[in-house]
């Protein structure tokens, strides 16, 4: 599986869910640096975009994974992005036939098969490197660096805030795929081992002990409301979780746009407070019926009456207040590190807009950052000493820029280099999510091995 830099990496992709999908739009962005060879998913739709896009004949095209490994496609590599339960088998098939693996987070779901991937890893004449993307943004990189330098002096402590949209939250863990920890994985670790990474890595020494809480109190069940959203609900009016507006019509996240700086919140706030007004402008219009992200995730058929069938049969038109969900809507952790540092941990649900906040105080001076609309941080120290301030762009693909500097580092991985996100030092943030787990169930401090 030896590739040359005279010829772009041969790919074959497991999972064509958004996540892969979003990868392969890079391959399609970088020309000459990788090819897709094969896919494997179980939704025809799918595998019919992606082959259309990257011109793959139907034999290059699988229903399951395990078919288009024994297939005999010539390839370099594979990403694997399927759901998270799913991710054991392939990595290890993958590994052991001397595959690279990029592995999209969560590893997988519990230890065991976390271990098992290791070791499949360790063994392989491949590389494995885990999606955990948020390392490669320039953001962070930057606070590693200050971090690193000592320019803060001794650190002692940070505060870490994932702060995830309503819209988003209600999507993803109240109606969607990761709405039961039992079916998926448990919130912490779907949504925040991203996080945990991050702490673990700017912190210094090992993490020790965790303490943890969570809650959920809003999405409960309520046998009054109907099953499904429906005018014969009393709040269908005035409800903003009501379904056609979140998925046919966009409106959380047009609200979301007006939020943003220049064009982009100037349209926001035209398409959403003039509806009327915006369906009729010729810019406008082609979005007054929604269609990307998360409308995108719930049907490939993304006409009005796609989206209206979707919402009839599917999990995403369902009352919010009447689905199998499981997952607290907020979560609290304290993290003690050997080096006698803590850092304080908080995932909620109810963001008025999507990011992350940060601060880190050490002996001689703070920091703070933000992650989400803006990319910024500052830094002040106690002599008074000039502040500085640092500001990124946002990049095109996903996590604000951070998916496509993923894919370039794993680029670089297949020429030969060391990944940044090896498997030895990602699982380190599943076992503290693990632990976060334990110590809410137990209500008790939990030490780490």
């Amino acid at each position: 599986m030896s590739n040359t830099d005279l010829k772009p990496y041969r790919i074959m992709l497991a999972g064509a869910g958004d996540r892969g999908q979003g990868y392969m739009k890079w391959i399609r962005q970088n020309p000459g640096s990788m090819e897709l060879t094969a896919l494997a998913d179980p939704i025809p739709s799918r595998r019919e975009i992606l082959s259309d896009k990257h011109k793959l004949p139907e034999s290059q095209c699988f229903e399951d994974w395990k078919d288009m490994l024994t297939a005999g496609i010539e390839a370099d590599a594979v990403i694997i992005s399927t759901q998270d339960n799913q991710h054991l088998e392939p990595a290890q098939a993958f590994l052991e036939k001397g595959y690279h693996v990029l592995l999209e987070k969560p590893m997988a779901v519990d230890i065991d098969s976390i271990k098992k991937i290791q070791k499949a890893a360790e063994k392989s004449e491949g590389t494995l490197t885990v999606c955990h993307v948020l390392r490669y943004d320039p953001l962070f990189r930057k606070i590693k660096d200050i971090c690193d330098s000592g320019s803060l002096g001794k650190i002692q402590s940070m505060y870490h805030a994932e702060n995830v949209s309503w819209y988003h939250y209600v999507h993803s863990y109240v109606r969607g795929n990761w709405r039961n920890s039992k079916e998926s994985s448990p919130l912490i670790l779907a949504k925040s081992c991203h996080d945990l990474d991050l702490i673990q890595w700017m912190m210094p020494g090992n993490a020790a002990s965790i303490l943890s809480t969570a809650q959920r109190s809003v999405f409960v069940e309520n046998l009054d409301r109907p099953e499904r959203c429906s005018p014969s609900c009393p709040e269908y009016s005035s409800c903003k979780f009501e379904a056609e507006k979140t998925y046919l019509y966009g409106r959380s996240m047009k609200l979301a746009l007006s939020r943003l700086p220049g064009l982009f919140g100037l349209a926001g706030k035209v398409m959403y407070h003039y509806p009327d007004l915006s369906r009729n402008l010729p810019i406008l219009k082609k979005y007054h019926f929604w269609k990307d992200w998360p409308t995108s995730t719930i049907s490939d058929d993304l006409s009005p009456g796609g989206v209206r069938k979707a919402l009839e049969t599917g999990p995403y038109g369902r009352c919010v207040y009447r689905c199998d969900n499981d997952q607290p809507e907020h979560w609290e952790s304290i993290i003690e590190f050997d080096s006698g540092a803590s850092a304080v941990f908080r995932l909620h649900g109810m963001s008025r807009e999507e990011g992350r906040t940060l601060r880190i105080d050490g002996t001689e001076g703070t920091l703070d950052a933000k992650f989400g609309n803006t990319h910024e941080l500052s830094l002040t120290f106690h002599d008074g000493s000039p502040s500085e301030a640092y500001s990124f762009d946002s990049g095109a693909l996903g996590h604000s820029g951070a998916d496509s500097a993923l894919m370039d580092d794993w680029f670089n991985v297949l020429k030969g280099s060391d990944p940044q996100s090896p498997a030895s030092v990602s699982a380190l943030s599943h076992y503290m999510a693990f632990a976060a787990c334990e110590a809410w169930e137990t209500g008790k401090k939990v030490s780490f091995e």
